[in-house]
C-alpha cells in the first residue's frame, strides 16, 4: 500500500484539535476533519475562560487542591499537577497566536473568580473567551502550509487491525455530508478531538454537533472507557420555555451575582459554605431541589446589586441575550435552570493522550485524562484541551519516522440506500427526542437504581429500532448520530448502575450505607456488548 497522504488525522476543530494540528504540523502533514464548519465547535460556545496561576499570591498547589476537591477524590493527581504547572506557558502560547485576553488597569491579565476556585485565576476575553480562542486558532491553521482542513466530513468508524503486539488504529472511515460518499483515510496516528456528548440529554448547553461521535467510535473499536457516570450539569442556563438553551457563565456569580428563590431570597449557603460559588454538582442539585420544593419551572440570578453598567461591560453576550427576550438585568431577575454541560468521563488516556489502542489518541472533552475526576472544576476544560494537545503533538512526532504497520487496503464508495431516508427522517428525530428525554429523567442530575434499570431497557429497545432504520436508510448523518448517542447512553447508564454510591456528578437518590461502595474507585467500562454494531 502507498504511504498515507497525511501523517496525522485529527477529528475535531476545537481548542484541542487545532492546538494539536498547529503543534504537530512541525513534525508532519496534518489533516483536520470537521463534522460541520471549522468554527462549529464546543470551544466557540465557551464563555468562561482558562484557569491559570498568574498572581504571585496564588500558587500551583492551591489550583491543584481546588481541582482535587471538585473531583471528589477521583482525579489523577499526577495529571492534575502536570496540567496546572503547564497552564501559564499555555496562556503565553495562546497570546502568541493573537488571543487578546482582557487586561486590568495595570496592564496585567485580568483574573476572574469562578465556583470552586479559592483564588482569582480565570484568564478571559469578556464573556466570549472560547469564541476569541477559536478565531485565533482558525486563523493560524488556515495559514499553515502543513495543515489541510476538510469540512462537513463525519467520522463513521475507526480503522483498526490486530497484530502480535495488539490492536492498532491505522485510519478512519468518514462520510462526506455533501456528496454522501464515504472513504477511508489512513494515517500514522488518529487523534480524536470530537468534544462531548451533551446532545444525549434533553436540555444541554452543547451545540447540535455534540453527539459523542468520537467516544462512540472508540468504544465500538474496543478502547477502554472511563468515568462515564460523571456528567456535569451546569446550574445556570437561561430559562426559555420554548427557546434554545443559553449558558449563563460561572464568572457572573464570581462577580457577585446570587442565586435566589422566586421570592428573591438567597438559599445557597444552606447547601455549601461557598454559597452560589460552590462546585457545580452541588449547585445544580440545590437548584433542582429548590425548583421542586417551590413547584417552580426555574430559579433566578440576581445581579441588581452590582454596579451600574458592570454586566453590560463585562458580560456583553449575557446582557444582550437577556435583552433580546425582554429582561433588563439591572432591574429584573434572570431566570435560570440546570442543563447538561460537560462529559467528565471519556476515552481512557495516559499523560501522552494514548488510548488503549495503539496509534489512537484522544484529547479534550472526548478523553478521560483523569484531571476532572467526578466533577470538573470551572475553566479547567479549555486548559486541559490546550495543555494535553501540545504534549500529544510532541509524542506523535516519533511515529512519522517509525515504521508504519502493515495495514489493509482502504475502501471508498457511495451509499446506495439513501432513497429510504426521506421516509425515515421523522422516525429518527422521534427516537432521538425519546432518548434525550429518557436520559434527562432517569440518568440526569438525580438518579435511582430503578430509574437507571428502566433507562437501560429502553435504550435496548431504541437500539433495536435504530438498527432497523439503519438497514433501510444506509449511512446518513442523523442515523449515525442516533447510533452514536445510543452508544453513549448505554455507556452512561451501565457506568451509573455499576456505581451505587453518590459521588461528584453522580448522585443516587436514597442511597443507603448498605448500598455504598468505595467512593474513590475508578470504573472502566468495556465496549458495549449489546449496542448496535457498526453500520457497515
Amino acid at each position: 500500500m502507498k504511504a498515507p497522504d497525511f501523517d496525522f488525522v485529527v477529528l475535531g476543530s476545537g481548542i484541542a484539535g487545532l492546538t494539536f494540528a498547529l503543534q504537530a504540523a512541525a513534525h508532519g502533514r496534518v489533516l483536520v476533519l470537521c463534522k460541520g464548519s471549522l468554527s462549529e465547535t464546543n470551544t466557540a460556545y465557551a464563555q468562561g475562560g482558562i484557569a491559570a496561576v498568574l498572581d504571585p499570591t496564588d500558587s500551583f498547589e492551591k489550583h491543584v487542591q481546588d481541582t482535587l476537591e471538585a473531583g471528589a477524590g477521583l482525579c489523577d493527581e499526577t495529571a492534575v499537577r502536570f496540567m496546572v504547572q503547564n497552564a501559564p506557558a499555555s496562556i503565553q502560547w495562546l497570546q502568541g497566536i493573537a488571543v487578546g485576553f482582557d487586561e486590568n488597569e495595570s496592564g496585567n491579565l485580568a483574573l476572574g473568580l469562578e465556583g470552586g476556585h479559592s483564588h482569582h485565576r480565570i484568564v478571559h476575553v469578556k464573556d466570549h473567551t472560547g469564541c476569541s480562542i477559536q478565531q485565533a486558532l482558525e486563523s493560524a491553521v488556515r495559514r499553515h502550509p502543513n495543515i489541510s482542513v476538510q469540512e462537513h466530513q463525519m467520522g463513521i468508524e475507526l480503522l483498526t487491525d490486530t497484530s502480535k503486539s495488539g490492536t492498532f488504529c491505522y485510519g478512519v472511515q468518514v462520510l462526506d455530508l455533501h456528496t454522501q460518499e464515504f472513504r477511508s483515510i489512513p494515517a500514522h496516528a488518529v487523534v480524536l478531538a470530537t468534544g462531548g456528548s451533551g446532545q444525549v440529554y434533553q436540555y444541554t448547553t452543547n451545540p447540535g454537533i455534540a453527539t459523542g461521535d468520537g467516544l462512540a467510535m472508540a468504544a465500538r473499536a474496543g478502547a477502554e472507557i472511563r468515568n462515564m457516570e460523571f456528567f456535569q450539569f451546569h446550574p445556570t442556563a437561561l430559562y426559555q420555555p420554548n427557546g434554545e438553551v443559553f449558558l449563563i457563565r460561572e464568572a457572573l456569580r464570581g462577580a457577585g451575582a446570587e442565586l435566589v428563590l422566586p421570592d428573591g431570597s438567597r438559599f445557597m449557603y444552606r447547601y455549601h459554605p461557598l454559597g452560589s460559588l460552590a462546585p457545580r454538582d452541588i449547585v445544580a442539585r440545590a437548584v433542582l431541589t429548590e425548583m421542586q420544593n417551590h413547584n417552580s419551572p426555574c430559579l433566578y440570578l440576581d445581579v441588581r446589586h452590582l454596579p451600574a453598567g458592570h454586566v453590560r461591560s463585562n458580560f456583553p453576550f449575557i446582557y444582550h441575550k437577556c435583552a433580546t427576550i425582554g429582561i433588563e438585568v439591572e432591574k429584573q431577575l434572570i431566570p435560570v435552570v440546570p442543563a447538561a454541560h460537560y462529559q467528565c468521563g471519556g476515552v481512557k488516556t495516559n499523560l501522552h493522550s494514548q488510548t488503549s489502542i495503539d496509534r489512537l489518541y484522544a484529547i479534550g472533552e472526548v478523553a478521560c485524562t483523569g484531571v476532572h475526576g467526578a466533577n470538573r472544576l470551572a475553566s479547567n476544560s479549555l486548559l486541559e484541551g490546550v495543555v494535553f494537545a501540545q504534549l500529544t503533538a510532541a509524542h506523535v512526532a516519533s511515529l512519522v519516522s517509525g515504521q508504519l504497520p502493515t495495514i489493509p487496503e482502504c475502501s471508498s464508495g457511495k451509499d446506495s440506500t439513501g432513497a429510504w431516508w426521506l421516509g425515515m427522517e421523522a422516525e429518527v428525530a422521534l427516537s432521538r427526542a425519546a432518548l434525550q428525554k429518557l436520559l434527562w429523567e432517569q440518568a440526569g442530575i438525580v438518579r435511582s437504581t430503578v430509574g437507571l434499570q428502566h433507562c437501560q431497557s429502553q435504550i435496548e429497545r431504541l437500539q433495536r429500532k435504530a438498527q432497523g432504520i439503519a438497514e433501510l436508510t444506509g449511512i446518513q448523518q442523523k442515523v449515525q448520530e442516533l447510533h452514536n448517542l445510543l452508544t453513549v447512553a448505554e455507556l452512561i447508564t451501565r457506568a451509573a448502575l455499576a456505581r451505587r454510591e453518590s459521588v461528584g456528578g453522580h448522585y443516587v437518590a436514597a442511597a443507603t450505607p448498605a448500598e455504598s461502595q468505595d467512593p474513590y474507585k475508578t470504573l472502566t467500562v468495556d465496549a458495549p456488548e449489546t449496542g448496535i454494531p457498526a453500520l457497515f
